[in-house]
């Protein structure tokens, strides 16, 4: 029987094994060398998995040889760069039952056809780059280049998150520390989602975790290459329900960013690798702040032509002088769609990861209750109530807010702060019940929150059950201690226990 293209069953085997809890079936996989082993793992199944011999990749980051390692609500993709290939024994448990018998089945597949030859192409592109900046730094101490600042664009369900992650992985092999910056705000990278961030990789990811980034950090510095998020609010999953809060939020990270290269050599030769949510030219705004702000130089635009197109026409001006290469690679024919369910669950996973840790690491979270008349909260604000906040207003008239006291800087900054935050004055149930509070570093003295767009977030709170009668509200914080007197802003990501 001939075999479907792309896909091998040569080494594919099963063999059952005795265990404590009865007898379990492993199979025993082998893949050709420079193939794909893709998986789609249910969350009501773990998949263990250990390598038995080879070379195995999880998006550039390599799995050691002879270590159990336990996947669950994960579609992850297992490349072998070695030649000879590798051998991976796995098995799998159902954890919880489900009505449906199909969602407790993983599904798995060996395919030759992968994108990695162009990955790895692009990967010393970059690295060339970042080398000839280490030598010219080397010798000029005063006028430094930075290294390569990547941004990476497609479409949804293209493969952007897994190409930042290869990227980043296989620039740490090279003793690099690139920034990450996410501005995908529907995915929690070393935070929860909702949050735009930037992070140094100075280590590996921690592949087991709920989104493959590695565990949010929750109670301080580790002993060894901490990941220390810088970490802005943005409150929503989608970066169009504020778009002016989302450029905003972009401006004042990319201020940071930029200022942890001048501070950090090593950071400023490796540069920076930006991962995005979906964006199209209709979104051409968005992009040209981002390559404004983050001074871009190099944009991968993922399985998209007409994209790739536009692009190098918008910015003419800066390709013809060399200060932007805009390049394409091919989308990898094992990108999945990840459905509305999927990403849900995922988030969830993500935000009890950030408060209760995981099975290997558990943290004790720490619940306290507290007086809804003491905290300063704040809201973030979405198109359509932004939009009303303005619709009585004449056409040709300004509003500024009635307040003697204030100075007419005061009532500038007040009234734009509006377009993004308003003050929620007598919080409710209906409010706050579960809800994910951002701390901020924002002392409450000052309650007008003028200074609010400029704080980066401190962590975070879950607000579990709120009491009108009594005015309480019961909270969950991740460490043990009193909750920070700092202003707090009620995002829109809600998690239920």
């Amino acid at each position: 029987m001939s075999e479907i293209p792309g896909f091998s069953s040569e080494g594919l085997k099963f063999v059952d094994v005795s265990a404590d809890n009865g007898t379990k079936k492993v199979t025993t996989i082998e893949i050709a060398g420079h193939s794909d082993w893709r998986v789609e793992v249910p969350f009501h199944t773990i998949l263990k998995l250990n390598v038995t011999r080879g070379i195995v990749e999880i998006f550039g980051t390599e799995l050691p040889v002879n270590v159990e390692l336990q996947f669950s609500g994960a579609k992850i993709c297992l490349y072998t760069p070695d030649d000879e290939g590798c051998e991976i024994q796995y098995s799998t448990t159902v954890k919880s039952s489900s009505n449906n018998k199909d969602d407790n089945e993983i599904s798995e597949y060996i395919s030759d056809e992968t994108t990695m030859n162009q990955t790895i192409n692009l990967h010393f592109a970059l690295e060339s780059y970042r080398q000839q900046a280490v030598e010219y730094n080397a010798q000029n101490t005063w006028d430094q280049k930075k290294g390569p600042r990547v941004l990476v664009v497609g479409s949804a369900h293209s493969g952007k998150t897994s190409l930042i992650k290869t990227l980043a992985s296989y620039s740490l092999k090279m003793d690099g520390c690139p920034i990450l910056v996410n501005l995908n705000p529907q995915e929690g990278v070393f935070s929860l989602p909702g949050s735009l961030t930037a992070t140094p990789i100075s280590d590996s990811f921690d592949v087991e975790s709920t989104n493959g980034w590695g565990n949010t950090t929750t109670s301080g510095s580790t002993f060894h290459n901490p990941k220390q998020p810088i970490v802005k609010n943005y409150g929503f999953e989608n970066f169009n329900e504020n778009i002016e809060l989302y450029k905003y939020q972009i401006s004042k990270l990319g201020v940071a960013v930029m200022s942890r290269l001048e501070e950090d050599i090593n950071v400023k030769n490796s540069g920076l690798l930006v991962d995005t949510p979906p964006l199209s030219m209709k979104d051409i705004t968005v992009i040209e702040n981002i390559v404004s702000d983050y001074e871009i130089n190099f944009i991968v635009v993922i399985g998209n032509e007409r994209l790739l197109i536009d692009l190098k026409k918008k910015f003419k001006h800066k390709t013809q002088t060399g200060a932007l290469n805009v390049i394409k690679i091919a989308k990898s024919g094992g990108v999945v769609e990840i459905d509305d369910s999927f990403m849900r669950n995922s988030q969830q996973q993500a935000i009890r990861e950030y408060f209760y840790g995981t099975l290997k690491s558990p943290l004790s979270p720490y619940n306290t209750v507290i007086d809804v008349k003491d905290v300063v909260l704040f809201k973030s604000v979405d198109n359509v109530e932004s939009n009303s906040n303005f619709a009585f207003l004449p056409s040709g008239d300004s509003f500024t807010p009635e307040d003697s006291d204030m100075t007419e800087a005061d009532k500038r900054d007040d009234f734009s702060l509006e377009r993004y935050y308003s003050p929620i004055t007598n919080p409710t149930a209906s409010d706050l019940n579960n809800t994910i509070l951002a701390i901020t570093q924002l002392q409450q003295n000052d309650k007008s929150g003028k200074n609010l767009l400029n704080t980066c977030v401190m962590g975070y709170a879950y607000v579990s059950d709120v009491d009108d009668t009594k005015g309480k509200m019961r909270i969950l914080l991740p460490v043990p201690g009193a909750l920070p007197r700092n202003i707090l802003i009620v995002t829109g990501i809600r998690y239920m226990e």
